[in-house]
């Protein structure tokens, strides 16, 4: 999930995007975006990217999907 992320960083996003996924829990809203919000702080974000050693596999460390 964070390779496909970051790969969607990397060459799609320009300077946001807004996702609502439908769940049985009810609607998850997600905003994917190149600048903080106003009022957040940087560390409120968990860092996923490059991935952290327990979420990488074997020979696949870059967001290229190859």
């Amino acid at each position: 999930m964070f390779r496909l992320l970051a790969r969607f960083a990397e060459h799609d996003l320009d300077q946001w995007d807004n996702w609502r996924l439908d769940t049985s829990y009810g609607p998850v809203y997600i905003n994917v975006s190149r600048a903080l919000g106003p009022g957040w702080q940087d560390d409120a974000f968990t860092p996923v990217w490059p991935l952290l050693p327990r979420f990488k596999e074997a020979g696949r460390d870059d967001a290229s999907g190859r």
